[in-house]
């Protein structure tokens, strides 16, 4: 592969959407730094795309700097993260949860991708170019009735802080001509979501394929919605191929936004 070719790093490569979205990228010309906690996870889909595997825990901070570090010394300079490494937790009631299996959660959905965006970041602001794609969930916000079986608490609120995370980096970034952007891929049958969700698993309505999402991070890079850095884009629900002729409309009603709606 070209040593001008674009380099993308994706956490969580090992299966589900982000074995599709490195499988993508890397069909689409990217030198791909494939992540996941252990080498062996990794192998499959390094055969299978010719990803660049790194064994890594996406909560060990010296471990990602220095991972970082040497993707960007081995592949390139770094244009695209997508932070997609994720865990669902327990299904427990919150208060039936061990304070570090309930906080592990945060660690690896939040804090891994601020850990990547703190390494990666530093270079795509020096270079005015890059962007981050971080993989978020509707679980941030949907509605929640009393006698509802929900996702882990830890997990809802995890990919609630990412989303803001998502728009503070965004501004942060916005002058140094790097973009940022929260997507969730929608229902999506993967290892995580098989016991959490096996009451509907065979209901077809339901699910989204994940190349839905590789679609959708595809479509960011051609810097179409760059104007819409910061916001929060649904793979399945939203028409994001059109987002480019309602922008001034998405701005003017703040719309994609995690917000406290008032009447």
């Amino acid at each position: 592969m070209s040593s001008e070719a674009p380099v993308a790093v994706v956490t969580g490569a090992s299966r589900g959407i982000g074995r599709v979205v490195t499988a993508r990228l890397a069909a689409s010309g990217y030198r791909v730094a494939a992540i996941a906690r252990t080498a062996a996870a990794l192998e499959a889909v390094v055969d299978e795309t010719g990803a660049a595997p790194h064994a890594v825990d996406v909560t060990d901070a010296a471990a990602v700097a220095e991972t970082v570090g040497r993707i960007e010394a081995e592949l390139g300079p770094l244009r695209l993260l997508v932070n997609n490494a994720g865990i669902a937790g327990a299904d427990l009631v919150s208060w039936e949860q061990s304070p570090d299996d309930w906080w592990k959660v945060f660690e690896v959905n939040m804090f891994g991708a601020y850990l990547f965006c703190r390494s990666a970041l530093p270079g795509m602001v020096s270079r005015r170019a890059g962007r981050v794609v971080n993989v978020s969930s509707a679980a941030a916000f949907f509605r929640i009735d009393a006698d509802d079986s929900v996702l882990s608490s830890a997990y809802m609120a995890s990919k609630a802080a990412l989303i803001r995370f998502t728009e503070a980096l965004a501004g942060e970034a916005r002058s140094a001509g790097v973009t940022v952007f929260a997507i969730s891929p929608g229902m999506i049958k993967t290892d995580m979501t098989a016991a959490v969700f096996a009451d509907i698993w065979d209901e077809a309505n339901v699910w989204s394929p994940p190349e839905l999402a590789a679609d959708l991070i595809e479509f960011l890079e051609s810097g179409a919605l760059d104007a819409l850095s910061g916001r929060y884009i649904h793979a399945r629900n939203d028409d994001w191929r059109g987002m480019a002729d309602r922008i001034p409309e998405i701005l003017e009603r703040d719309l994609h936004a995690l917000r406290v709606v008032q009447d």
